[in-house]
């Protein structure tokens, strides 16, 4: 009889189909699979050696997380995001990190806060400009301090079905525009503006302002927007 701790084989690996959304979403986010690019079952089930069967079971995975839009008779491709949807998913993802922030500084422990502490000051060193030229930070390394600390306080706020919701709204969208996920940092300015609003998250949060932290969190993704936005309209 296997030990009690020991999970059944069949349990460890993943579904086919999960492994082949997850190499399409990589494909989109490389810039192989643009935005309006058609998804043919037969070409995927060949390329990735699978069955046309969990083709679609990954296609209708990645529909489900907004990544694929499939019509009827027409097939898959992947979705395209307008101003307007950009618009939307920003000002969802705003209200739920403000969400987030207010309950962080209402309930987080001395230990949360102080993680939070250090990784402000982290980003805001990634920010400064006086840093040896060797020490510079790319936008897409900015992105990822800034996706650690979103990601600390909605996973540590208190409500465990915050995370999911925001994981996937942060996934839509802000990568179709500009490879990297670093669309709201491509220069100098853009990131010290960043890092000044985490700034005054972490200074709400250490007075255990949540109505301040709430504000502060909502303003960092309205800039956010506002630099997402002219990326856009640049392209």
């Amino acid at each position: 009889m296997a030990p009690p701790d020991d999970v059944p084989l069949g349990r460890t690996v993943r579904p086919l189909s999960e492994q082949l959304a997850d190499r399409i979403l990589d494909d989109v986010k490389a810039g192989r699979l643009p935005p309006g690019e058609r998804l043919k079952e037969e070409e995927l089930a060949q390329t990735h050696a699978v069955s046309r069967a969990t083709v679609r079971e990954a296609l209708i995975a990645l529909a489900r997380q907004g990544h694929v839009v499939r019509t009827p008779r027409f097939g898959a491709r992947i979705a395209e995001f307008s101003r307007h949807d950009l618009d939307d998913i920003f000002e969802l993802r705003a209200t739920l990190l403000a969400m987030a922030a207010g309950r962080f500084a209402r309930e987080a422990d001395q230990a949360k806060r102080q993680t939070l502490e250090e990784m402000v000051r982290e980003i805001e060193a990634a920010a400064r400009t006086d840093a040896p030229p060797h020490a510079a930070v790319t936008p897409q390394a900015f992105a990822a301090l800034s996706i650690r600390l979103q990601a600390l306080l909605t996973e540590q706020c208190g409500n465990a079905h915050l995370p999911g919701i925001y994981g996937r709204l942060a996934e839509m969208g802000t990568w179709q525009l500009i490879r990297g996920r670093a669309s709201s940092f491509l220069n100098a300015e853009d990131r010290q503006e960043s890092a000044a609003d985490w700034r005054s998250v972490a200074r709400c949060i250490a007075a255990s302002d949540a109505a301040g932290a709430e504000r502060a969190a909502r303003l960092l993704l309205e800039h956010s927007a506002a630099r997402v936005r002219q990326r856009y309209e640049e392209r």
